[in-house]
């Protein structure tokens, strides 16, 4: 510590993110050292995830781990939650002393910017990423994590429902312990409207984004995802594309008051599929629903986000210039 201390300057602010173990009680004794503002952020619910996973010791590390987390939520000046209900779950559950505000990951408009769709797809068939025949369809796209807690299965059997529309067809890109399934699924069920692909490079995923009609987020049916945002949503707002949450909670609150898209239940794939159909068939719907995410994503742009913080920040200044 006294090395640290001597390498840097003057500070005001010290930073410190969850679910590393015992970051915050690190953060909080940097944060009295140099007199600063400590701010910890909560960007996942640990413990409370691993109860969804099973995992062999959760007997054990779940009620050290609340112990933990609580004990954590006690020495910061200001909580940052990924979204409003996480920062209402972390108040209710935890009762913290200091502020729990909600700051959203957000994204940077500049880096998923609003393609043309027709340019997207004829550039990824030349670079053989995406197949000819796609460039004249109706592309519902999945991008991300393929496991076996988000249910990507869901998308598989909504493409089997929807065989018989032709133009309709899902595409996923990504990774991870459950495409086996996805596979085995495009296989037995015959699904000629289903692709898959591996994992891309994060400079062509705005054309990928911006190449589909419909972006799917997909989230585990347990209700302490219901928190949960993940990146891209925001990525799909950013290129303004309609989006369906396979999801409840912030995601799906966030969908419908905004009108950027529908949602469905897992599982319930009549309703799913009964989405994709509407959305196929109403081409002033969809373009309403673009503009609506362009006027929803100035709430999450990273600069808009970055005020927020800021202003939250001044607002702990002054408290503690009024204490002293």
């Amino acid at each position: 510590m006294p090395k640290i201390l001597g390498m840097t300057r003057k500070i005001n602010l010290v930073y410190s993110i969850a679910p590393i173990i015992f970051s915050s009680f690190i953060g909080f004794i940097y944060a009295k050292c140099t007199k600063s503002i400590f701010v910890y952020e909560v960007s996942d619910l640990w413990p409370e995830e691993l109860a969804v996973f099973k995992t062999r010791l959760w007997f054990f590390v779940g009620p050290i781990g609340k112990v933990v987390a609580k004990l954590s939520y006690t020495v910061p000046d200001i909580i940052i939650a990924i979204g409003n209900l996480a920062a209402a779950y972390i108040s209710k559950e935890y009762r913290p002393k200091a502020t729990v505000i909600a700051m959203p990951i957000g994204v940077d408009p500049n880096k998923f910017p609003r393609l043309s769709k027709d340019d997207c797809r004829t550039d990824l068939v030349k670079e053989g990423i995406l197949p000819a025949n796609l460039a004249n369809k109706f592309i519902i796209l999945y991008s991300g994590l393929i496991s076996n807690a988000t249910r990507v299965e869901n998308i598989a059997y909504a493409a089997n429902k929807l065989k018989d529309e032709k133009v309709v067809v899902f595409l996923i890109v990504g990774d991870g312990e459950g495409k086996q399934n996805l596979t085995k699924l495009k296989v037995e069920k015959n699904l000629e409207n289903f692709y898959l692909l591996p994992f891309q490079p994060r400079e062509i995923m705005p054309s990928i984004i911006s190449a589909s009609d419909v972006c799917i987020v997909s989230l585990p049916p347990e209700p302490i995802f219901d928190v949960d945002v993940p990146t891209k949503f925001y990525e799909y707002l950013a290129c303004c594309k309609p989006l369906i949450g396979i999801s409840q909670g912030e995601v799906a609150e966030i969908i419908n008051s905004s009108n950027i898209g529908r949602t469905a239940k897992a599982g319930d794939i009549d309703n799913l599929a009964d989405i994709i159909k509407e959305l196929k068939n109403s081409p002033a719907l969809i373009e309403t629903l673009k503009d609506n995410c362009y006027a929803t994503l100035s709430r999450f742009s990273l600069d808009s986000l970055a005020l927020s913080f800021l202003d939250q920040l001044n607002i702990e200044k002054s408290k503690r210039h009024d204490k002293n």
